[in-house]
């Protein structure tokens, strides 16, 4: 698949289909991303022409032959965000969003719906003169920018306010929406749509390579953790946790990141190495999730837990801190514990393991892709309603 797509080289039925547009940082393997891949092979089936366009070359993700995938090149890095509306950052900012509008124009044509992912891009976008642009919030705004809420609560949410209120916004989850209200007003259109599980490609997935043997591992004889190694992962809480469990499984993590070498070094001064693998970043996890025992999301906050539903759709018990937000949506209250209680997810650990068919709770069948898609489109109608309704 070509990086750089010329749309007009494409036959001229294509030209006619209704355009469904994401934009994103990059295709890195996390959860933002497969909300993203899903939803455009759901698009893909209803016959819409998909584009996805990303700032950074990264791709860690498959994307459907059907897909175009388009690169806007943007890396410029700063070491601090700058909030103030001139800043040398808005201003670059401001630029890309230029060169965005430019090459969606020129090279995919006016999209009928795009959907904005990550707040770096959703800033960007903020500036775009493109149509149709809703932004997807994928986590909880208190929790991402809590730092700068308390170090400069005015400043904040003013920017904050620019970015969120320049078009409307989907939340994957409810608690995410009531909590953009509650920190920036009723200043858009706001709906929850929760992320897509493509369960029947899961589960083919989790059929292929790489098969837990490979890893030294047995069927239902270990306990699975899905995450990149960051803070707000809750790696620490989870090791901790499993140390003061009975241990009668290994514990797999999955996944890969900054802090990688920091929980390796507290496994050993857990004492616990012998009981802890660590399988790196897997582009295709769902084989070792399907053979787990019991999948363990030990989050600080999350937007949704995509983990969570994957786990659901390959019938594998699983048990989650009871972060805002999105845990507490798709699993019931005996299946999550409270954020920082090691004692209390090392029992919960322990119940889960003794009692695994207890824990397992089936997918929602509406959170299929099309389903899923169809919401995204239902809600664009209703801007357009509203449009010219103010007409």
């Amino acid at each position: 698949m070509d990086a750089l797509y010329d749309y007009h080289s494409k036959n001229q039925v294509e030209i006619s289909m209704p355009i469904i547009l994401f934009i994103l940082k990059a295709l890195e393997g996390r959860g933002a991303e497969r909300m993203v891949t899903t939803l455009a092979s759901a698009y893909v089936k209803m016959g819409y022409s998909v584009h996805i366009l990303c700032l950074e070359e990264t791709q860690d993700m498959p994307l459907d032959a059907d897909i175009h995938y388009h690169i806007v090149p943007y890396d410029e890095v700063f070491s601090e965000q700058d909030l103030e509306p001139n800043s040398k950052q808005t201003q670059a900012y401001e630029a890309v969003a230029k060169r965005i509008d430019e090459y969606v124009l020129s090279q995919i044509g006016t999209p009928d719906l795009i959907l904005a992912n990550i707040y770096k891009v959703n800033w960007i976008m903020a500036y775009s003169q493109l149509p149709n642009i809703v932004n997807v919030l994928h986590t909880a705004l208190f929790k991402q920018f809590q730092q700068q809420l308390s170090n400069q609560p005015l400043q904040t949410i003013n920017h904050l306010r620019m970015v969120y209120g320049a078009h409307p916004c989907s939340c994957v989850s409810e608690g995410a929406r009531k909590d953009l209200i509650s920190i920036l007003g009723d200043i858009t259109k706001t709906t929850t749509i929760y992320n897509p599980c493509d369960a029947t490609w899961i589960q083919s997935k989790a059929l292929q390579k790489p098969h837990i043997e490979q890893f030294g591992l047995a069927d239902k004889q270990y306990i699975i953790h899905v995450a990149s190694f960051d803070t707000m992962k809750g790696h620490r809480d989870l090791l901790q946790a499993y140390a003061k469990t009975e241990r009668k499984l290994p514990l797999v993590l999955v996944g890969k990141g900054k802090l990688e070498a920091e929980i390796k070094a507290l496994a050993f001064q857990l004492k616990i190495s012998d009981c802890v693998r660590f399988l790196g970043f897997q582009a295709n996890p769902y084989s070792l999730i399907r053979s787990a025992a019991l999948m363990v999301l030990t989050s600080k906050f999350e937007g949704f837990g995509y983990v969570i539903v994957e786990a659901q759709a390959l019938g594998v018990p699983v048990i989650s801190t009871d972060c805002p937000f999105g845990p507490r949506e798709l699993l019931p209250k005996q299946n999550l514990i409270a954020v920082g209680d090691i004692d209390g997810l090392a029992l919960l650990i322990d119940q889960a393991i003794d009692n695994l068919t207890d824990y397992i709770v089936p997918l929602n069948q509406k959170l299929l892709p099309e389903h899923i898609a169809r919401q995204y489109l239902a809600f664009r109608s209703v801007l357009d309603l509203d449009k010219n309704e103010g007409l």
